[in-house]
């Protein structure tokens, strides 16, 4: 064999050697870091959990106060149909209050003028009934004493 040919086997030996040297030496200095991105990591995965499950809840929170948001904006709106119809019914009855004071006068003619009619001619009659049965309850009472 020729002496570059041994040369360059050596020096492909060495090479080599120290190749894995380094490598092992690398891999030393690159373990405690290795290491500590390994727990990065965890920590980085646990506080996404933890900020996931705050985020979770903090939407359940809003949903269930929009949920109260939109009950409250249905009672108001159905509270404001309710107010418009007491304010319609207001006006109504102010309406029928003016028209009752302004013809109150004709009004109670006519009540008056009725009830005179019905005594003119349904006083007599009812006098003539009320005199027939007092008459008979009289009557009845005479009898009642008179055979015991």
């Amino acid at each position: 064999m020729e002496t570059g040919y041994i040369i360059s086997l050596i020096i492909l030996g060495v090479s080599l050697i120290i190749l894995v040297g380094a490598g092992f030496y690398a891999m030393k200095k690159m373990k405690p870091t290795l290491e500590n991105i390994k727990d990065t990591q965890k920590t980085v995965d646990g506080h996404v959990k933890h900020f996931t499950h705050e985020g979770e809840v903090i939407q359940d929170r809003v949903e269930s106060i929009m949920a109260r948001v939109d009950y409250i904006k249905s009672v108001a709106e159905m509270k404001m149909q309710r107010m418009d119809e007491f304010t319609a019914y207001a006006s109504n009855f102010s309406e029928s209050l003016n028209t009752l004071k302004e013809h109150s006068g004709e009004y109670s003619k006519g009540i008056a003028q009725n009830a005179y009619t019905e005594i003119k001619t349904d006083g007599p009659r009812l006098a003539k009934t009320f005199k027939l049965a007092v008459q008979k309850t009289v009557e009845k009472q005479k009898r009642r004493y008179q055979t015991h």
